[in-house]
């Protein structure tokens, strides 16, 4: 294979996926070591990467871009699919490295081999692997991001008007952008809700506007006004404030997990339908709890077995218990 020559302008396409965004982040940050000497630092994918930039500790400035791809140098393009090649290609960029696949190995200069299984090996080493076939050091495997210092007061402020203070917040994730069966069970967030409120913690549901439901389905038991349901009310800068925050995110398999677990905040994630070998997030304070059914982990976006066995294996008393542990 050629050997890349030091760029001016390096320009990064991270995933289209939250989750992915945080997974590739060990690799993004070994292409910022590596390539110091670059003038420039580009980052080209969807509007809400604006949002997640600050967090993702690239250790210098970057500008996002998210209209058109903006020539570059050298391109490393961590979505598989043709689209982003061809949108680097028709920009001019001069070198362009991503894995083949999807038609687009003649769009690439630099062509990669799939080593790694995505069914079973984890994504961030899947990332990673692209920078070790280019002899590209890899001195930190591990997700390591950085909530900037203003935040905390934001965060704050947000929580002082609703009545809420950090020094008690939980944030709770009860939704998953992928589909209903990676969700536990809104009934059964309820109850552990419920319970929590009692012990005297401040309760945050986080996600979309669509998930709306599910958070009052969630907070309907909660007897305190110690409680907010933000699904829908926050930007997703705004979201990432209050994770940075929280002394425990409970939450599905989801990008919100990534963030809370990179930013060293204690995590607690069930899984059921996808496999936390291949998604588990990264953080010296995280818990996994997968019980998995006959059927695990299927993939699938919305559940096809009654009952949901998966989720139903994990208890609200087995849940319950490893929450208070990580609040001990």
């Amino acid at each position: 294979m050629r050997k890349l020559f030091p760029p001016r302008t390096l320009l990064l396409l991270p995933p289209n996926w939250l989750g992915d965004v945080i997974m590739a982040q060990p690799a993004m940050r070994a292409l910022v070591r590596c390539f110091a000497g670059a003038e420039r630092l580009l980052v080209f994918g969807r509007p809400w990467l604006t949002d997640v930039l600050p967090y993702l500790n690239l250790g210098r400035n970057a500008f996002c871009h998210h209209d058109r791809v903006p020539y570059a140098d050298l391109a490393f393009l961590f979505p598989n699919s043709f689209r982003s090649a061809w949108l680097t290609w028709r920009a001019g960029v001069r070198q362009r490295v991503g894995y083949r696949g999807q038609w687009r190995a003649i769009l690439l200069t630099h062509r990669l081999s799939r080593r790694l299984d995505l069914r079973h090996d984890h994504h961030r080493l899947h990332y990673l692997d692209m920078l070790r076939q280019l002899d590209i050091t890899v001195d930190e495997q591990q997700v390591q991001l950085v909530a900037p210092a203003e935040d905390a007061a934001v965060a704050g402020e947000m929580l002082a008007q609703r009545g809420l203070s950090s020094d008690r917040l939980l944030c709770i994730a009860p939704g998953a952008q992928f589909g209903g069966a990676k969700r536990y069970p809104a009934e059964s967030y309820a109850r552990i809700c419920e319970l929590l409120s009692r012990d005297g913690w401040h309760l945050v549901v986080l996600g979309t506007q669509t998930e709306r439901p599910i958070g009052e389905a969630v907070l309907q038991r909660v007897s305190t006004d110690r409680c907010w349901n933000a699904c829908g009310r926050t930007s997703l800068r705004q979201a990432l404030q209050l994770v940075s925050q929280c002394r425990l995110l409970l939450c599905n398999d989801s990008g919100l997990m990534h963030v809370a677990a990179g930013l060293g905040r204690p995590t607690l994630a069930l899984f059921g339908a996808t496999d936390p070998a291949r998604t588990a997030p990264s953080g010296p304070k995280v818990r996994v709890l997968y019980r998995p059914a006959p059927c695990s982990p299927c993939l699938q976006r919305e559940c096809k077995v009654e009952g949901q066995p998966c989720m139903r294996n994990l208890p609200v008393d087995l849940v319950l218990d490893a929450c208070r542990e990580m609040l001990a």
